[in-house]
Parts: structure tokens; sequence; C-alpha cells
């Protein structure tokens, strides 16, 4: 058995060299395809999906409001789903446009876009730049000033930095140090396209017009846009600069049911786009490195533990003994994002988290069989306070 062990973490570091080597050659025939339609005072436009999202909306009005680069309230658009949501009211206060669906056949944040988008076409009405919000965000006064920086270098999608909104407990916290790997730790070190994440992004005007709307309809419409920027050799870019706050789920259910929607997600845009993917590895030379990124997903992230386990498994032997020792090496890791990361949390949430949040990765686990073992998971409301 030590030999099956060790024959396993010898094969999975000889992947990982191997992957390493691909991208380093793929890199080296990358390079950016920026906009060239860019204006100094672009037009903008802001989209915020939010039914049901009475109690929680008005905060992100008033940052968009207070903003520094000014927003005119009539190129804000608030889509509900119904004539009597509270929402309608809050947003009549601030000048803003209210857009009631009409389509029930169709969920998911994206046909909800897509519905208001394909509206603003038929009135031949388009914009430079399209902002994509949760109806629980708030932005930074500088959001939008630091992110028109970004478009005015030539990206045609931008994502900003998603800060916690809510530092309730040890779960709310763990979920968002999720999105930090993903956006601080994944994108800043990206060559051509990011990994974008919920929402806290912007559109160029010409994607949209080009598709005359938001064709980007499943659970995770952050990761479809995101493959369909690689294959469409579209620039994007990460501005931590760029700060919007966002909600987390404070209950395990809770966090369970949006994590094996995502799961859900990712695995079916994978399997809709890998053959484009790796057709793009070969054929694709200006961001041939991203293509094989995203044709390999979450597999050296798999390889990576499994080498891990089985080294750790060759010289203890004992898998009780190693399991506590990837436990402790996760603590250790939390400590590490905790430390730099903004959060200032107290002494007792700062310990709850670090023993929870390796748990929660494990978690992952539950999720991905929600997945496989329940049929009808859809786009449920979840709702926020």
């Amino acid at each position: 058995m030590n030999s099956i062990w060790l024959f396993l973490s010898i094969g999975c570091f000889i992947i990982l060299i191997i992957i390493n080597i691909i991208k380093k050659r793929l890199t080296k025939n990358s390079h950016y395809l920026l906009e060239k339609d860019i204006k100094k005072h672009p037009q903008i436009s802001i989209l915020i999906p939010a039914r049901n999202e009475s109690l929680v909306i008005e905060d992100l009005l008033k940052s968009i409001v207070n903003q520094t680069y000014k927003i005119n309230p009539l190129n804000v658009y608030i889509i509900v789903e119904d004539k009597d949501d509270p929402t309608i009211k809050i947003a009549k206060k601030y000048n803003m446009n209210i857009f009631i669906r009409k389509d029930f056949k169709v969920k998911t944040k994206g046909y909800a876009l897509d519905e208001l988008l394909k509206y603003l076409s038929k009135k031949n009405q388009y914009y430079d730049l399209y902002f994509i919000f949760d109806a629980d965000n708030i932005l930074d006064k500088n959001f939008i000033k630091q992110m028109v920086y970004k478009y005015r270098e030539g990206y045609s999608i931008a994502t900003g930095y998603r800060a916690l909104k809510n530092q309730d407990n040890a779960i709310s916290i763990s979920s968002w140090l999720t999105f930090l790997l993903v956006n601080d730790y994944r994108n800043k070190t990206n060559l051509n396209n990011i990994l974008l994440s919920g929402t806290g992004y912007y559109i160029h005007g010409r994607i949209i017009k080009n598709n005359q709307g938001f064709p980007f309809y499943s659970l995770t419409e952050d990761y479809e846009l995101s493959i369909y920027a690689c294959l469409n050799k579209l620039s994007t870019t990460y501005n931590k600069k760029a700060i919007f706050y966002d909600t987390q789920p404070t209950k395990y259910l809770l966090s369970i049911k949006q994590r094996s929607r995502w799961i859900k997600g990712y695995i079916l845009n994978w399997f809709k786009n890998y053959s484009k993917l790796f057709k793009n590895i070969f054929f694709n030379d200006v961001n041939a490195c991203s293509n094989f990124e995203f044709w390999l997903g979450i597999i050296p992230g798999i390889i990576k533990v499994i080498f891990l386990f089985s080294i750790l498994m060759y010289f203890f032997k004992s898998i009780i003994l190693v399991l506590i020792i990837l436990y402790f090496l996760s603590v250790f890791l939390t400590i590490y994002l905790i430390n730099n990361s903004y959060l200032k949390l107290n002494f007792s949430l700062k310990f709850k988290t670090i023993l929870y949040h390796p748990l929660f990765l494990l978690s992952y686990l539950h999720a991905f069989f929600i997945f496989i073992f329940k049929k009808n998971l859809g786009w449920d409301i979840i709702s926020h306070k």
C-alpha cells in the first residue's frame, strides 16, 4: 500500500510539472486585445436584478448617488417581477427606472438582465458601459471612478474587489474567503482572462450591442460570461482599487444551497464549452494560456489535494493523522488569508473562523452531493436582510 501512495504522489507531481510547462509555453504567445472604441466620458448604465429586495436595496442606491463619478439616475435600471414589489417605491425616491419582467417562464439572473436589455435594444437605447450589481451590494464612493480608469485603458470587462458587508459569523466570513481566493489571488496573477464571480463588474457596450442582450442564462452567468470572454479574445481585468461590499450567507444550509447551484452551473458550462476551449489551445495563440486554464478548470486544484494527501499517507500511514495534519494546514492557510485581508475581527470571531473555515472548505463535498442527487436544483430566492 505504501508503494501505491508513493506512485500516486509522484504521478500527481509530474502532472503538475507538465501543466506548468505547458502554461509557460502558451504564455509566451499570449497578449491582450484591448478595445479601440474608448470615450473619455462614457455613457454608463447600471443594471440591478432586484426581485423582493426592498429590505436591502436602498443602501445600494444611496451608494450610487454618492459616487465621485456622477451617474444619471435615469440610467439606473432596477428589475423586479411584481408591480406591487415595495422595491418600486424605494427606486422612485431616487428617480431611477423600474423594469417589471413579463416573461416568467424563464428564471435566473441572466434571463432577467437579457429581458431588460432586449427591451432597451428595441428602443435603440445603448450605453458605452453596463455595470451589474446585486441589490444587496454597496459601492465604495470611488468604485465607478476606478472602473472607468480600466475602461479607458481598453478593457472589455473589469471586476472590482469584493469586500464583506456582513461580518456576522464564521460562516459568512468563510464564504467571503472563497471569493478572496478567486478574486485577489487567482485574478490578480492572470495574464489575459479573469474569472468573474458574482456581480460588481462592467461589460463594454459593444458586447451587449453585438449580442442584442445578455445571452448568459445559466445558474452561474458570471462563469459563463468569463468563458465567453476567453473564447472571444476579450480583454478582462481585475481592479483591486474598485471596492464594493457584498452580503454572504450566515446559515450553513443556505450556504450549501448557494454553493450547490454554483457547482451545477460550473459543471454544465464546462461541458458546454470544453471542446471549444480545447480547440483554442492550439489554434488561438492570442490567449491560448487562458483557454488552457479554463479547460483545466479545478483539475489542478484537485491534483494538488491528491498529491498532498498521498505524500502524507506515504510518510504517516494513518488516515486519521493525515486528516488532522490537513486540517491544521488549512488552519494556517486561513490565518494567512485573514491577516492579509482588510478584515478587522475581534479575537473571538477570528478564532471561530480559523477553526471553522477548513470545515467550510470540506463542506463543498456536501454541496457536490446535493448537486448530484437533487434534480430540481434551480434559481431560488435567497433573501437578504
